[in-house]
């Protein structure tokens, strides 16, 4: 298990990649989103390959509309 940061809540995980994280919140097919592992934006292409570490910060921004 590892500790990380997700969208400012500290909570504990067993997921070491980034899109084992997103699917199990549910966002992996979820359009119009940003994700950032600790600042820096990850494109969607790359979350399979990105590895989760022990209080990485991970940020999900949602678009939506406005006016």
């Amino acid at each position: 298990m590892i500790h990380i940061d997700f969208n400012s809540e500290s909570t504990v995980t067993t997921c070491t990649s980034l899109f084992k994280l997103l699917e199990e919140k549910q966002l992996v097919n979820k359009t119009g989103i940003a994700v950032a592992v600790n600042q820096n934006i990850i494109p969607k292409s790359n979350w399979n390959s990105t590895s989760l570490q022990s209080n990485d910060s991970i940020l999900v921004i949602t678009a939506t509309q406005g006016g």
